[in-house]
Formats: structure tokens, C-alpha cells, sequence
């Protein structure tokens, strides 16, 4: 039995290109970049960078300086400011 159109449109392609999380960040990095730079174009004392959404730390960072915050922490409550 032949198939339809239709159902050789749903079928995946093997040689398509598969999105992953990487080119999903990008494409959003990027989208984020040109409507900075078109808000930016109509405030003039506003810089792209200042419109841009704010960086958020990686796990590995964000361990690091809580890390960092118990150790001071711990120190501080055995000997003192």
C-alpha cells in the first residue's frame, strides 16, 4: 500500500539537522542581541549591554561561592571579625 504524502512529511529525515540545547542558547542569545540593539537605537543613553538580560552563574560557580560564603562563615564563628 503506498503512502500518502502527508505521511511522508511526518516521517523524521535521517540527514536533518537534530536542535540541541547549545543552538537552542544561541539562537536565543542572538535574538536577545537584536532586540537590545533595536531598543537601544530609540534610547540613546542606554547601552546594548545594559538592555541585555543578566548573566546567570553556572552551577560550578554558584557552588563556589557558597563555598567560599561557609568558609567565612566557619572562620568567622571560631575566631571572630
Amino acid at each position: 500500500m503506498p503512502e500518502s504524502d502527508s505521511e511522508l512529511a511526518k516521517r523524521s529525515k535521517s540527514g536533518a539537522p537534530v536542535p540541541t540545547a547549545n543552538a537552542a542558547q544561541a539562537d536565543a542569545t542572538t535574538t536577545a542581541l537584536a532586540h537590545a540593539r533595536a531598543a537601544a537605537a530609540y534610547i540613546p543613553f542606554l547601552s546594548v549591554e545594559s538592555l541585555l538580560p543578566p548573566k546567570m552563574p553556572t552551577k560550578g560557580e554558584m557552588e563556589g561561592v557558597l563555598l567560599e560564603l561557609r568558609k567565612r562563615a566557619l572562620v568567622d564563628e571560631y575566631f571572630g571579625n
